[in-house]
């Protein structure tokens, strides 16, 4: 199952079918960010394509030299303006696909503007969510996430969100062909309804298109709650990818914004990640803080023994010195200064924030077992002056998780960091979190799963100022998976919907697709391909309603505090 190769071939078949002169190629905001993560701009244009544009832009002369090749989502509002555009004559033909199964009666309100017969073909390509990785997706739910994530106060325009969800899993499933066995959470109610949602979809409404042959085990579909673990994206970050999202962000269509780091040469204030096209990032995706430092020095080290210079590079500063002074390095090792440049800004962010102090007392706090010193590692952190306000209260709030029972403390924190200006409503969020990620909310065994899986930090190689630095810390993701492939996840904890396999043979999943309501992280993507790479027989395929990181997961929390959740 490779889902960016699957989407792919989509986009190639659509450029294809309408062969023979110059294209324009139509999306719309969602499916222009679903076509730019598997397919570059290069390679739409070597298809002929002329031009490019959204759907809903302000009209333009008419050119009915075009083929307009469609790729839109089925919406009644894409459909509207797509008649419009028919009205108009705005292209001498139109090929239409729709990303998702469409509605018969979109179908035949578009048929009713075409006056003209300018529609050659209307097609659907299940291509309806952002293929991160090959074997990761997620939707761009943006304000709605927090609502999805309190099902109690779910009203309509938060019911359009969880359709999208809806819509979102189906055409995964589409694409991948599979008819999966549902199950969801059981403490969750919004995993639940999501879960009823998707099995009347695919057993009911369009039991016709899911009519695909079903082995033993075959696929399931496991829907889960980000509450049943809180954890995970309230910690520091110590793989690549993960680090860049925790620290810099990663947009929808793979983008790290460095525009605000003033000494970078323009060329590098707009970065993309892309495991696809950049292979030292598919090779250091998931490397730890200090290999991937190592990695790049091999590189530089590399290219200065091809040109026989010998320019002395101990830290990561240093690279940065020589990427800028040598511009024929830019172009020579082309991705490989701008892993020099995230790595050095990297290295600058983590230094100031003190992100390593703070990240040793998460660790303690979510892996340890001596809460007095916990609490005293907190204490002292919370008093910091180095530390920001976020990694603060992130503290108090995984303090909070750990150690719900111990409201003394607790209090004890917050009133600290009351004592420092926080705001109420901050201090709140520990009210929230343990309203909804605390012991009575959760399925999953947060804190049982306990091991050390770390190494002890070391110097790498001969490269200064950066550690080899390992978390202890496992998400809950990890056993759940592992679980779930062993056929030995408890149905009273996570109950099937719909048809249920028979026999324990039938139980063992040969594809695991897994949901995360409310967002999955990074580093959940690393525990999945981790899995995969184990080669036991079972396909992870992880998807969520967006890609987390801790600023947006404490926004989404201070959202549903707003909301009275």
């Amino acid at each position: 199952m490779d889902l960016s190769e699957a989407h792919k071939e989509y986009v190639k078949r659509m450029l294809d079918v309408a062969k023979g002169g110059m294209k324009a190629l139509v999306c719309d905001p969602v499916t222009v960010n679903i076509l730019s993560v598997v397919m570059s701009q290069s390679e739409v244009l070597a298809r002929e394509v002329f031009l490019i544009e959204q759907l809903h832009e302000r009209p333009h002369e008419e050119m009915p030299h075009l083929k307009a090749v469609v790729f839109v989502r089925p919406t009644r509002e894409n459909v509207r303006t797509l008649g419009k555009q028919l009205k108009q004559r705005t292209y001498g033909e139109y090929h239409v696909f729709f990303s998702n199964v469409c509605p018969e009666g979109l179908l035949q309100e578009l048929a009713a503007e075409d006056d003209d017969e300018l529609v050659v073909q209307v097609q659907e390509y299940y291509a309806d969510a952002t293929a991160v990785d090959r074997n990761t997706f997620a939707l761009e739910l943006g304000e709605s996430n927090s609502a999805l994530m309190n099902p109690g106060q779910w009203s309509r325009s938060v019911g359009m969100a969880v359709d999208r969800c809806v819509e979102g899993i189906t055409s995964v499933l589409l694409s991948l062909k599979r008819r999966p066995f549902i199950r969801h959470q059981r403490s969750s109610e919004a995993a639940r309804r999501l879960a009823a949602d998707v099995a009347r979809v695919v057993y009911e409404q369009e039991a016709g298109l899911f009519d695909f042959p079903r082995a033993d085990g075959a696929a399931h579909l496991l829907v889960l709650d980000r509450f049943d673990d809180a954890v995970t994206p309230l910690l520091s970050q110590w793989t690549y990818q993960a680090m860049v999202h925790e620290i810099f962000g990663i947009s929808s269509t793979n983008r790290v914004d460095l525009r605000h780091v003033k000494a970078l040469s323009k060329e590098l204030r707009e970065l993309v990640l892309s495991a696809r096209e950049d292979a030292f990032f598919a090779e250091n995706m998931y490397a730890n803080y200090g290999d991937l430092g190592a990695s790049v020095k091999a590189l530089v080290d590399e290219f200065q023994q091809q040109t026989k210079m010998s320019k002395k590079i101990e830290s990561i500063d240093d690279m940065a010195r020589f990427v800028e002074s040598y511009p024929e390095f830019r172009a020579k090792s082309g991705n490989v200064s701008k892993h020099v440049a995230l790595m050095s800004e990297l290295s600058s962010v983590i230094s100031q924030r003190r992100l390593m102090a703070a990240s040793q007392v998460e660790q303690e706090v979510v892996c340890g077992t001596d809460r007095a010193g916990a609490f005293t590692q907190v204490v002292d952190a919370l008093r910091n002056p180095q530390l920001l306000e976020e990694e603060r209260l992130k503290l108090v709030l995984l303090f909070a998780l750990r150690y719900e029972n111990e409201q003394s403390q607790i209090a004890d924190l917050t009133e600290i960091l009351m004592q420092q200006g926080v705001s109420r409503s901050r201090i709140g969020l520990v009210r929230t979190i343990l309203k909804h990620g605390g012991e009575a909310a959760r399925t999953g065994d947060l804190f049982g799963n306990r091991s050390f899986l770390g190494r002890a930090s070391k110097v790498v190689g001969s490269l200064k100022g950066v550690e080899n630095v390992y978390t202890q810390h496992q998400p809950l993701l990890s056993s759940t998976i592992q679980s779930a492939a062993k056929g030995s996840l408890k149905n009273e904890d996570y109950p099937f919907v719909g048809p249920s396999p028979n026999g324990a043979a039938a139980a063992k999943p040969t594809e695991l697709i897994v949901f995360i309501i409310g967002g999955i992280c990074y580093e959940e993507t690393k525990v999945c391909e981790q899995f995969n790479a184990l080669k036991t027989g079972v396909t992870v395929v992880l998807g969520g309603s967006t890609v987390l990181n801790a600023r947006a997961f404490v926004d989404d929390l201070r959202k549903l505090q707003e909301a009275g959740g």
